[in-house]
Parts: C-alpha cells; structure tokens; sequence
C-alpha cells in the first residue's frame, strides 16, 4: 500500500506538526479576533494577517500532497479521510 516510507513518513509528520500546531497556538491566543481560515487554521483576522497560520496552512496542504504521492493504492480516498480529520480534529477538542 505505501509506495514511498519516507515519503509517507514525511506527510505524517507535516499533517500532524499543523494540525497540533494550530490547535495548541489558538488555545493560547495567538490568533486573537481571527476572520479567516484554511483547513481550519487561523490565517487572518480584521486588522492583520496571521503569517504563522499561513505556515501551518502551507504544511497540511504539502503533508496531503506527500501523502497522495507516498501511497500506491487508494490515494484519493485516504487524501480525502485525512483531508476530512484535518478540517474536524479542531473542533472536537
């Protein structure tokens, strides 16, 4: 099923570090008033743009990516699962 291990490792670690990421950093309010989000990461609030968010944004979007990349069988339906957990995992805590 997995075509590529480092590859499948690397997506893991990317999906994980901004999903995480996102949720630790706005339990403690570093994404104050936020208007905007991507894949459920703050990206931008009335007054500025959240360049952390971006970053994060950037890394689930790449970790998708590499995940598709790394399977050999069923990459549209796992891209899509993980898709889904990404946008809902921050909600349920």
């Amino acid at each position: 099923m997995i075509k590529h291990n480092a590859l499948f490792r690397l997506s893991i670690g990317l999906l994980l570090t901004g999903v995480f990421g996102g949720i630790i950093l706005d339990a403690i309010g570093f994404f104050p008033h936020t208007t905007a989000y991507i894949l459920s990461i703050p990206i931008a609030s009335n007054s500025t743009d959240f360049w952390l968010g971006w970053i994060l944004s950037g890394m689930m979007i790449t970790g998708l990516v590499t995940l598709f990349l790394s399977l050999r069988h069923h990459q549209g339906w796992t891209t899509f699962v993980c898709l889904m957990a990404v946008i809902l995992t921050p909600y349920v805590f």
